[in-house]
């Protein structure tokens, strides 16, 4: 710019003779002729900023990955990365049943009519769901004697040891007999939660509660159930516990493997009164389990009812 031309600008300046910039439309804003602009840039423009994201979000990407690569290769797949005492898992196994009915996760309910073969039909169809997985052997081996799972530990390539439902089926506790359901003494299934490295610890001698003290085995987790209060006892009846000894300890520890078969116990409502609610609090055994009856440590509530009434025919709905 020439002094003049600098001189005169600064003059119009000055004067407040400038004539303000033209302000431009959103019509304008989304394209310019004049200038050639879309959405304010040039053709050239636009492609330098698309190139230039492009490359920064590979890169992005590229650290994301790498990052999440090397984050799990220090993960086991076996053995969660917190496990144990003071962690929210544990060293505490609690106790769980079936049936349990997904359809009505919040009720620990267990109700039937002996004369209606539809109110027990869902139980028996959760009980096969839940004991299908013992029929898949391949990944299995049997164990005989005193073999058990402690070479899961260490051995990649050994097999666990494969659970035999034999038992319950002898004792009147399978789908051949509608797990007793249909002549009203149904069979309910006790386990274990699954906690890694996990095995019972056996009773010094002489310490072994009085509640399991004529069934307690050795290596073996006893479970005993009994009515929650006093009115419960009185109306459970008789048990039949499935094996006698409980739940079998050879099946531990348990490590997360495929195959693996959790070991379960069975109980036998033998002689529970009809037409009458009883609350069943079910206890399992070992040195290294504790019981709270606050936070339910160890031991696990269900209720059983059984009804024994006509069956009301039900009516279609107009």
């Amino acid at each position: 710019m020439s002094k003049d031309n600098a001189i005169e600008e600064n003059t119009t300046l000055m004067n407040g003779n400038h004539k303000p910039a033209e302000e431009e439309s959103f019509s304008k804003f989304l394209y310019n002729r004049e200038r050639g602009t879309v959405l304010g840039r040039t053709g050239a423009s636009w492609i330098q900023i698309t190139v230039f994201y492009i490359i920064f979000y590979a890169f992005l990407a590229a650290f994301f990955v790498a990052c999440l690569a090397i984050f799990l290769k220090t993960l086991d797949p076996k053995v969660p990365r917190f496990y144990g005492k003071g962690t929210i898992i544990g060293v505490n196994p609690g106790v769980g049943y079936q049936p349990w009915l997904k359809e009505n996760p919040d009720s620990t309910l267990i109700k039937f009519n002996i004369r209606d073969p539809e109110s027990w039909a869902p139980y028996v169809n959760q009980i096969n769901g839940y004991l299908d997985k013992y029929n898949r052997t391949d990944l299995t081996r049997e164990c005989v004697d005193d073999e058990d799972n402690t070479a899961l530990e260490t051995a990649n390539d050994a097999l666990p040891c494969r659970f035999d439902l034999s038992i319950f089926d002898k004792n009147a506790c399978s789908a051949r007999t509608q797990y007793g359901f249909k002549s009203g003494s149904p069979c309910v299934i006790i386990s274990l939660n699954r906690l890694i490295g996990w095995k019972p610890v056996n009773y010094p001698a002489g310490s072994v509660p009085e509640e399991v003290k004529s069934r307690y085995k050795e290596g073996s987790i006893a479970i005993n159930c009994n009515g929650a209060n006093h009115v419960d006892q009185e109306h459970i009846g008789k048990l039949k516990y499935i094996p006698e000894n409980g739940i079998d300890g050879r099946f531990y520890p348990y490590v997360f493997t495929p195959g693996y078969q959790q070991p379960i116990a069975m109980v036998k409502f033998e002689s529970i009164p009809r037409n009458k609610l009883v609350i069943v609090e079910c206890r399992a055994f070992a040195l290294n389990i504790e019981h709270d009856i606050s936070t339910r440590l160890g031991m696990v509530y269900f209720e059983v009812f059984v009804e024994d009434k006509p069956v009301v025919p039900r009516t279609e709905p107009q």
